[in-house]
């Protein structure tokens, strides 16, 4: 008998897991939905409204629109991306869900991974379905209001330049920068999923709150440390300006390196998550 994982087994979990959380779930994806419709559609009929501006971009007044939904799609994104991976270890967080969660005749493994692909994957398509969602909306209501004017659903595609020598002014990013704010997201994302296996309730504003006392007791740091071995910030400053790089192959390997250590993180925390949930489920038993 495979005790790690068994497919089967597996669709059980995942099938248990929505039959108790399917009106949650349902219930945060109509909010999300509802929020980002709001948003947009608000946004849209603000833009619209102003007359001035959409005829000083009279050519390219689409274009620009465009850029700036996508910009507050992405923030929406973020926010409600590491929100949603702190209710990762919510079936844990009473009494009666514990002892059901600790019950289930299934491997720590695949607990786990139903709830990562619940927060993780599950979440990203979630996102996606609501948006088309709301752009349907936003398209209809602005059309209405402005018949007049030609109203443009979302392009999605410029979200991302896949070929450096296309990145113009339409697109949000390039490709390189794109990889490195997805994995700067799962990095976030990971982190808060991390958190919620620490504390069972307030998960989201502890780990938060976590999160930024230690980065500001890191920056204090390392300007400490500057401060000790330079004398002063502008003696560091100086001292890297001497240094002569080549702008873009720099940025280059910072951006590669900014992904790859991004990366690592992520995994790093979802396997001490693993962990985690196991060691909970040791001394929980206890």
């Amino acid at each position: 008998m495979n005790n790690t994982f068994d497919i089967k087994r597996f669709g059980l979990v995942l099938r248990k897991d929505f039959i108790e959380n399917g009106k949650r779930y349902m219930l945060l994806f109509l909010t999300m939905f509802g929020l980002m419709a709001l948003v947009i559609t608000f946004q849209t009929w603000g833009y619209y409204s102003n007359k001035t501006l959409v005829n000083t971009h009279a050519d390219n007044h689409y274009i620009i629109h465009n850029i700036n939904l996508l910009v507050n799609l992405s923030f929406m994104f973020f926010a409600s991306g590491i929100w949603f991976a702190s209710t990762f270890s919510n079936p844990m967080n009473r009494k009666l869900k514990r002892l059901s969660y600790l019950i289930s005749p299934s491997s720590n493994f695949e607990k786990f991974l139903v709830r990562w692909m619940i927060t993780t994957i599950g979440f990203i398509v979630a996102f996606f379905v609501a948006m088309w969602m709301a752009d349907l909306i936003r398209v209809a209501i602005c059309s209405v209001i402005f018949s007049d004017m030609d109203i443009h659903f979302l392009d999605i595609t410029k979200l991302v330049a896949l070929k450096d020598h296309t990145y113009t002014s339409a697109y949000l990013g390039a490709k390189d920068e794109f990889m490195m704010m997805v994995s700067f997201y799962f990095f976030l994302q990971s982190i808060f999923l991390l958190g919620s296996t620490f504390w069972e309730k307030a998960t989201f504003i502890k780990t938060f709150t976590a999160g930024t006392a230690l980065l500001v007791t890191y920056i204090l740091l390392c300007r400490w440390v500057i401060l000790l071995c330079y004398g002063s910030l502008r003696g560091y400053e100086n001292v890297m300006g001497s240094f002569e790089f080549d702008n873009y192959f720099t940025e280059n390997r910072i951006l590669a390196f900014s992904i790859v250590f991004f990366a690592v993180c992520s995994v790093t925390c979802w396997i001490l998550a693993f962990f985690r949930i196991k060691e909970s489920e040791i001394t929980k038993r206890l």
